[in-house]
């Protein structure tokens, strides 16, 4: 086995330690690993080698421990020396009748040392070191006497200056050293000018000069990458150095800060390959998230979520989102019960991007899997409370026509125009400067059997425009339970959070203009005013709406989210282990708008009320069976076995009613008023699942992995209800080599794996005939008309999931002890059987036909890199950059039975493209391809002209961009200097395209009296006679550098304050500054409305804006 410089050098420097007792011989040294999860017990026998119980303890408790082989050669227990449920206890019992004692360095790492001796026996005992020296050296005695001696003090202590027991203190250039006590103090011998290297396994080591000093105090930093070894996979952990497929970690000390509502924005431009757009700025707006791009055209595209054991579907794509929207006057960007998560409680967040890693869930994985661990009680910790408070502002206005410019512009066109005299800007008036809060208590405790941690969180947070916000209200607990010796395992985790939203109406619903608060502070007249003499608002009809008046219209959501698990494990014999899995999610959103019949939008209809209620329920219940075995040197088996069964249910109601006699009451007296609409749903999934894995390790460097899993969903057709999805992986850690010998290379492992997934995420039922009540078939019985029902589409026993095959890839480099590393991999995704509608043969009662139909790649490079570029005693600064490149194309959308050439798709609305479907989905073709008429220019009378490659006087529709980007990448660094630290994170896109359809709203000069203009419309040719088109005149170039996050920080020394652990304040700036060509509000977009469920990439109509946001905060544990 290949051991860190770390273990190396604290076994070498403890085995001089331990060779200057009496008695004793260091001779040879043992180091084992094992994974920091709980895996098994051995059992205990009459009789075993103290050695032998060590191990045992490790499995157990998912410790190291270092130690000389000599000191327990031949030492022996008996049953029951060590059956304390803690482990510190039963170290205590086993070591009780020894003359051995432990320290513990940390969480995960204990010394077993001799026990010290009285000073009395040590001074009869123990030769002067420099009799020692002599002894062990003659030319040493020789030297010795040259130099002068001193006797240094000192302590070690951690970043919270807790003493570390354990260290290996070492004078530079000789074996003279020692090992700090439990509570991290030494005393040394050395001699003049010395340097001491002071050395523990999980600290970064560091140098220290002794100079004229006699007693030092030297702080030590956590090594994270010699801790962050395990991640987190599915139904288990692996170590990081036994990984064959790809998996992305992230933990909570490099989570984004700041005002995160949802968790994907924790760790958004951290990983490589996964893209997270953050759909609006709208408070609560859900995010959309790809890994290793858009694998499907009908179904989802998101990836599983995980959390702490229970796989959920919850994203953009979900019909959650759509189901509960119903006809409400206003569209909405979607929500996501995830953001019912505090993300204060998450402990770390992993992305499983290949086959290999995510195939253990099936039909599910297709998409990539992100794995959720929430926070669980740490040593030591009590309470601890988090806070800020925050400012936001919108980061640019549009530039339209101030007063003065409108009325230049209106008069020199002789356009007639409002004008009362005003000098209004709009957008102003719309916008403001928001306030957020936050605050998070957390605290835990517990038993040597058992532990907890509770927490409980508020968010409240403004948006940037009048009449939106919401305030977000969490609880979680977590708890687990030993017995029987720590053989059986009981953990609960338990969470519920609620959001109270308060939307701003913004709408780009097709030919359903319901109301857009940003529409009207565009295209309202700067010469009007806000309000009339007697304080109401100056109003001009039902069709032009005062912009700021919207904040009388009511839309408000509720959403709700319950997620309980209970999880039950018990080691059968050694390195067997049963465990059984239960969870339970629930996830609501009540949606209620009002159009008072007092405001425009509602006076046509005397008042309007919308209520829309949608849940979503799922129950879990899994079992695994895992056998761990050691197999010889460095050589282990595990195989898993397991059984899933979770049952999905989608329910939702709808209710409209309007020509209200009061408007006050809203939506609480619905029958005050005349109903229009009154629908309800209730559908439900299952799927069940068997599933096995094998990871062998073969000498510590060749890895192999194989999965296999079955679903079967009642999603799909009786003739492919259940499904196959097999994976394998490869590694070689050819670092480990014997014949591999670098001081510069520390990790060299090279990885490939192959696997199928799959997606079922379409709408239930498609396989069946389905029936609904028609609104234009009637028949006329006695005079009154009876609606008819009729076929929605034709049964289809063959229609199964998507599949998706992928090939991976990649190879793992660290170098100089891993203080430079990188990650670089190649992927190929081919997914085929495309859920896509047909239309079908007329005459036909049903117009569309679902069925299994086309093909679509993906293929990318991703690199990660991580850097420490700067290590000392005060100043520390590490860097990390991810590079992802994805390459997207339609391969085909006809097989033998189904023909189509292509799709058109994306429609937006507006003056220019009022319905008109702006991309196109044709084989050879990304997704996302902008077609549409190529713009070459103005003619001499300024109309627009456009390519007409064949001459026959029509204007030709052409590909005319792409809102795929060439790749994306992100840009992290951090750094501390004595108590300051600092992060900070860019990230970036290049090579996109983005239809700016606001820009063509508000970009021509042939408007209506009373609307508003960009200013850019005055400085083209444009004519007033141009009817408005689609055209590429209005694509842009959406690449971009954000600086998402600066965050800086001072850390108080508490050391005079004993109630007080730890105190952090930091102020935090998010979105400060964006370099872009892009004229919009902002370029990351994707367009409002939901088409199939998921909104085209690329184009932005009167998105909203994401804003500027500064905090300042405090941390602080007690």
């Amino acid at each position: 086995m290949k051991y860190s410089l770390q273990h190396f050098t604290g076994a070498v420097c403890l085995s001089f330690w331990i060779g200057f007792q009496p008695g004793l011989n260091a001779q040879s040294i043992a180091l084992a690993e094992v994974p920091l999860h709980p895996r098994t017990q051995e059992t205990q026998v009459q009789t075993q080698s103290l050695i032998g119980a060590l191990k045992n303890l490790e499995q157990r408790y998912d410790v190291t421990f270092t130690y000389m082989s000599d000191l327990l050669q031949g030492k022996q227990v008996a049953v029951g020396e060590y059956t304390g449920e803690d482990l510190e206890q039963a170290l205590g019992e086993l070591l009780r009748n020894t003359d051995l004692s432990f320290h513990k360095v940390n969480k995960h790492y204990y010394a077993i040392t001799p026990k010290p001796l009285p000073r009395k026996e040590q001074s009869e005992l123990v030769p002067p070191l420099p009799r020692l020296h002599a002894r062990s050296s003659p030319q040493l005695a020789q030297l010795r006497p040259q130099s002068v001696m001193q006797v240094i003090t000192g302590k070690v202590v951690d970043e919270t200056g807790e003493g570390i027991p354990g260290v290996n203190i070492l004078e530079k250039g000789t074996s003279n050293g020692t090992i700090t006590d439990i509570e991290g103090q030494f005393s040394l011998n050395v001699g003049d000018g010395a340097t001491l290297v002071i050395s523990a396994v999980g600290y970064l080591s560091k140098e220290v000069p002794v100079g004229n000093q006699t007693s030092l105090s030297i702080q030590l930093e956590d090594d994270v990458k010699a801790l962050d070894e395990v991640v987190v996979v599915g139904y288990g952990t692996e170590r990081r150095k036994d990984l064959t497929g790809s998996v992305a970690s992230i933990g909570a000390e490099s989570f984004n800060t700041g005002v995160v509502v949802a968790p994907e924005q924790l760790m958004q431009g951290k990983v490589a390959g996964v893209n997270i757009v953050q759909n609006s700025g709208q408070p609560g707006a859900a995010s959309t998230v790809r890994i290793r791009g858009e694998n499907s055209i009908s179904a989802g595209n998101d990836p599983l979520y995980v959390i702490d054991g229970v796989p959920l579907q919850f994203g953009s794509d979900n019909m959650f989102v759509s189901s509960t929207q119903g006809s409400s006057p206003f569209a909405s960007q979607a929500t996501n019960p995830l953001n019912t998560l505090n993300p204060a409680d998450i402990e770390s967040i992993d992305v499983l991007k290949d086959a290999s890693a995510t195939a253990i869930y099936g039909s599910r994985g297709a998409n990539g899997v992100i794995v959720i661990t929430t926070k669980s009680k740490k040593a030591n910790e009590t309470i601890t409370y988090d806070a800020f408070v925050g400012m936001s502002a919108v980061r640019k206005t549009l530039p339209v026509l101030s007063a003065s410019e409108y009325r230049a512009y209106a008069e020199s066109n002789g356009l007639q125009y409002p004008d009362e005299g005003a000098n209004t800007d709009w957008q102003d008036e719309i916008f403001r400067t928001a306030i957020s809060q936050n605050h998070n208590i957390a605290f835990g405790g517990g038993t040597t059997t058992s532990n907890y941690r509770a927490s409980v969180g508020y968010t409240s947070q403004e948006g940037v425009i009048l009449s939106s916000g919401l305030e977000k209200y969490t609880g979680r607990l977590n708890a687990s339970h030993k017995a029987f010796d720590g053989k059986l395992r009981i953990g609960t985790n338990l969470t519920y959070g609620r959001i109270n939203e308060d939307n701003t109406p913004i709408s780009s619903n097709i030919n359903n203009e319901g109301g857009n608060i940003l529409k009207d502070a565009i295209r309202w007249a700067p010469t009007l005013p806000v309000y009339n003499a007697d304080g109401s608002y100056y109003q001009l009809g039902e069709l032009r709406i005062n912009p700021v008046s919207w904040v009388d219209v009511d839309d408000e959501r509720y959403t709700g989210f319950f997620l309980g698990s209970g999880d039950v494990a018990f080691d059968i014999i050694d390195g067997l282990t049963f465990k059984l899995n239960g969870g339970y999610s629930d996830a609501s959103t009540d949606r209620y708008t009002n159009l008072p019949a007092t405001h425009p939008s509602g006076q046509s209809q005397n008042g309007r009320v919308t209520i829309a209620k949608g849940r979503n329920y799922s129950t879990l219940f899994e079992s695994t069976l895992t056998y761990n075995k050691e197999l010889g040197s460095n050589t282990s088996l595990t195989l898993l076995g397991g059984y899933s069964f979770q049952r999905f249910v989608s329910e939702g109601t709808f209710s409209e009613a309007n020509n209200f006699v009061s408007s006050f009451v809203k939506w609480n007296l619905m029958q005050s008023g005349e109903t229009r609409a009154n629908t309800s749903f209730k559908e439900a999934n299952r799927l069940e699942s068997v599933f096995g894995r094998l990871n062998l390790r073969l000498l510590d460097r060749y890895l192999f992995t194989a999965t296999l899993r079955n679903d079967g969903s009642s999603r799909f057709g009786e003739n492919y209800r259940r499904g196959w999805f097999p994976s394998g992986a490869f590694a070689w850690r050819i670092s480990d080599e014997p014949f591999f010998q670098s001081a510069v290379v520390s990790n060299l492992k090279l990885r490939t794996g192959y696997g199928i997934t799959g997606n079922q995420e379409i709408p239930n039922n498609l396989y069946r005939q389905q029936l609904s009540i028609s609104g234009s078939a009637v028949y006329v019985l006695g005079g009154q008309a009876i609606p008819s029902v009729l076929p929605t589409n034709f049964a289809n026993p063959n229609l199964r999931w998507e599949s998706t095959s992928q090939l991976n890839v990649g190879i793992d480099l660290g170098f100089l002890n891993e203080r430079f590393s990188a990650t670089i991999d190649y992927y190929r995704k081919h997914t085929s059987d495309l859920l896509l509608a047909f239309s079908t043969i007329a005459p036909s009662v049903v117009e569309t036909q679902w069925a299994n139909v086309g093909e679509v790649q993906n293929q990318g490079i991703e690199v990660a890199l991580n850097a420490t570029l700067v290590q000392s005693k005060d100043f520390t600064w590490s860097a990390n950059v991810n590079f992802s490149r994805n390459r997207n194309e339609v391969l085909s959308l006809s097989n033998d039975e189904f023909t189509r050439t292509e799709i058109r798709n994306a429609p937006v609305s507006g003056v220019v493209s009022n319905g008109a479907r702006t991309q196109i989905i044709r084989p050879g073709l990304p997704l996302g391809t902008f077609y549409g008429r190529q713009f070459t220019g103005f003619d001499e009378s300024g109309m627009e002209t456009y390519l007409d490659a064949d001459g026959d006087g029509q204007a030709d529709e052409v590909v005319i961009g792409s809102a795929q980007p060439d790749f994306i990448y992100g840009i992290s660094s951090s750094a501390r200097w004595k108590n300051f630290d600092a992060s900070i994170t860019f990230r970036g896109v290049v090579g996109n395209d983005i239809l700016n359809n606001t820009a063509a709203e508000f970009g021509y000069t042939n408007g209506a009296p009373g609307i508003n203009i960009l200013r850019s419309a005055l400085d083209s040719p444009v004519s007033r006679d141009q009817i408005p088109q689609f055209s590429s005149r209005w694509l842009e170039d959406g690449s971009y550098l954000r600086l998402d996050n600066l965050n800086i920080g001072y850390t108080l020394n508490t050391t005079s304050i004993p109630f007080l652990k730890n105190a952090r304040f930091y102020v935090t700036g998010q979105n400060l500054f964006v370099i872009t060509g892009y004229t919009g509000y902002d370029p990351e977009v994707r367009a409002n409305t939901n088409q199939g469920g998921a909104a085209p990439m690329g184009i932005d109509y009167l998105a909203y804006p994401r804003p500027r946001t500064f905090q300042l905060g405090g941390s602080f544990s007690f």
